[in-house]
């Protein structure tokens, strides 16, 4: 029995640096694309109907820089893989799925369930991201109840 626990633990953790990898590696050249590539990335997004594509375009590129730097360095992952997440519903939404994007929307969905797994700097569970919140639900006590 604590043999197979042992190799459920080493599944997992080869599982989430794959996720992470895959998730640092597909998206790091798109992300670096939109800066480069600024004009034609604009004419992109004004095809697809984004909203304001001239910063649609960069915000969109520091959000996935940001995300690669969070999931790779696992500095609070499960927050980059949710911020990727929704970048790539909005990219299948807008522009149609594409193998790369999906694999990417679920290599993310994987980390915010999972999290970054080993060798992580910060890897918060939703439950300790939560109770971290300085909202509370008692109305005399609290950050917020001086404003109530």
């Amino acid at each position: 029995m604590r043999s197979a626990n042992a190799l459920n633990r080493q599944i997992r953790r080869v599982f989430l640096v794959i996720l992470r990898a895959l998730a640092v590696t597909i998206t790091l050249y798109p992300a670096i694309r939109k800066f480069v590539e600024y004009s034609y990335r604009v004419t992109q997004f004004e095809t697809y109907g984004i909203p304001w594509p001239e910063l649609a375009v960069p915000v969109t590129g520091v959000i996935e820089l940001v995300a690669i730097v969070s999931i790779g360095f696992g500095i609070a992952g499960r927050l980059g893989g949710g911020a990727l997440a929704v970048g790539m519903v909005v990219a299948i939404v807008a522009a149609g799925p594409n193998p790369f994007s999906v694999l990417v929307l679920l290599a993310s969905l994987g980390i915010v369930l999972l999290g970054t797994g080993p060798y992580s700097y910060w890897d918060p569970t939703v439950k300790e991201l939560m109770s971290s919140w300085p909202i509370n639900d008692s109305p005399t006590t609290g950050v917020w109840s001086d404003r109530e």
